[in-house]
């Protein structure tokens, strides 16, 4: 767990990077001018992903087999398990590959150091000595967490209609191909969709057959975040009418206040009216249609996590390229509001791009190494896509589960589903996605 070197028996190889001051974190990124000198605090390692044409990509499966089996032996209880670029600045220096575990709290601490010099030597036994060993603590995290819109867009917020307690986000829209013909469905998790606590006190409840749970509505906005709006805009119109009552007193005897009566005034009727919007906003969204459950795709050895909802047609929106604020390098071929109406292998581009509920728009990169993840809800280990932020930036936040990820060129590459905050900063998140046509009727397309 700690970040100081260690060195293994017969070689001076260090498990883990030696870490830089703030000050030579500041200057190697560029700018030391406002760095406390006086601070002792040791800025964190930040992820980046690995490219396509990173040599490990060959080795990686040996390796990582060999670690599963240390894992396996030593009965430790971890999280994920993959591969990251991992340092504390910006510039790409000296190699930085980084074969990161993260384990769950409560392990022995003999137990984690024997698994950390076993990755190793499973490293260097395959003629891979240079490999930086990184063990953490944490969980994945499952991101379960305004938009008055009649017809919805990806990217806004979704729950069950009778929990206020957890919200996702609303990924788009998808046609599925059946013996009645075409249907529309809304997509999002089924963590989101059928949480612990709404029907069943499972802590993971089971998949929703088709067509047979229409009992569970769905709202959008969610139930929480409306109910935090409304809270949110009556205190502001009850401070604002305070306000104007005290303008109105003082304004006979200062008449110059009258100017700021007259802005107050106006600010309370928009507050107001916004409030009236969202308390007579009918947030019905549709039904559930079905769920996958929390289970493993046999096809791609990922995690299943899909929910379909009956939208009601009156709410029916499309798939838009989400809002491209400060476009990065990468995304030249985007176009904000172009319609989504393709699937594509995640492998097409290293670029992604998503818009969340809570994290709204955001940019990112696909490690070409999957990371082997422990995902709450599933009986045994899946190999994930991962995707980091740009520039050391989080990617997504809790309540961003659901939301669809789109490569490149606009076309939709995944949903995603879970992350980890502790591989970079303090809220940088690593996020696993999985293909919507990983269903095995393989009937879905992007509307």
């Amino acid at each position: 767990m700690s970040d100081s070197g260690s060195s293994s028996a017969g070689t001076s190889k260090i498990h883990r990077p030696i870490l830089l001051s703030a000050t030579a974190v500041a200057e190697a990124d560029g700018d030391p001018r406002f760095v406390d000198l006086s601070s002792t605090i040791i800025p964190p390692l930040r992820s980046f992903a690995i490219e396509a044409s990173h040599p490990l990509i060959q080795s990686w499966p040996q390796i990582r087999a060999r670690i599963l089996t240390i894992l396996d032996q030593s009965r430790i209880r971890w999280s994920s398990l993959g591969v990251l670029r991992r340092r504390q600045v910006r510039e790409r220096g000296d190699d930085d590959t980084t074969v990161v575990l993260v384990v769950k709290k409560g392990n022995k601490k003999s137990i984690v150091e024997n698994v950390e010099e076993g990755i190793y030597q499973a490293c260097r036994s395959t003629g891979n000595a240079e490999l930086f060993v990184e063990i953490l603590e944490g969980e994945i995290t499952l991101f379960n967490e305004t938009e008055y819109q009649v017809k919805a867009s990806g990217g806004c917020s979704l729950s069950p209609t009778e929990v206020d307690y957890i919200a996702g986000t609303l990924g788009g829209y998808v046609r599925l191909t059946g013996t009645n013909g075409a249907r529309v469905f809304a997509v999002s998790c089924h963590h989101v969709i059928r949480p612990k606590g709404l029907d069943t006190p499972s802590e993971y409840p089971e998949a929703v057959g088709p067509g047979l749970e229409h009992h569970i509505r769905v709202s959008q906005p969610s139930v929480m975040a409306r109910e935090r709006d409304i809270k949110d805009l009556e205190k502001t119109c009850e401070d604002l009418e305070r306000e104007v009552y005290q303008l109105q007193g003082e304004v006979e005897y200062k008449p110059w206040i009258a100017r700021d009566l007259e802005m107050v005034e106006n600010v309370y009727h928009r507050t107001y009216s916004e409030l009236q919007t969202v308390l007579n906003f009918d947030h019905h969204f549709g039904t559930v249609f079905a769920t996958s459950g929390c289970r493993i795709s046999t096809r791609l050895e990922c995690s299943l996590d899909w929910a379909l909802v009956d939208v009601r047609n009156t709410r029916q929106g499309e798939n838009k390229v989400p809002e491209l604020p400060r476009k990065p390098r990468g995304f030249e071929f985007l176009s904000e509001g172009n319609a989504v109406v393709d699937v594509a292998p995640l492998s097409v581009d290293d670029n992604v791009i998503k818009s969340g509920y809570s994290s709204d728009t955001t940019y990112g990169s696909v490690s070409h190494i999957k990371h082997d993840c422990n995902v709450p809800g599933n009986s045994s280990p899946t190999s994930e896509c991962v995707v980091v932020g740009n520039k050391g930036r989080p990617f997504a936040f809790r309540g961003d589960s659901g939301a669809f990820v789109l490569n490149g060129h606009g076309k939709l590459v995944g949903l995603l589903i879970a992350g980890q905050e502790e591989l970079g900063n303090t809220r940088q998140q690593k996020c696993a996605l999985h293909s919507p046509t990983a269903h095995p009727d393989d009937a879905a397309s992007a509307r």
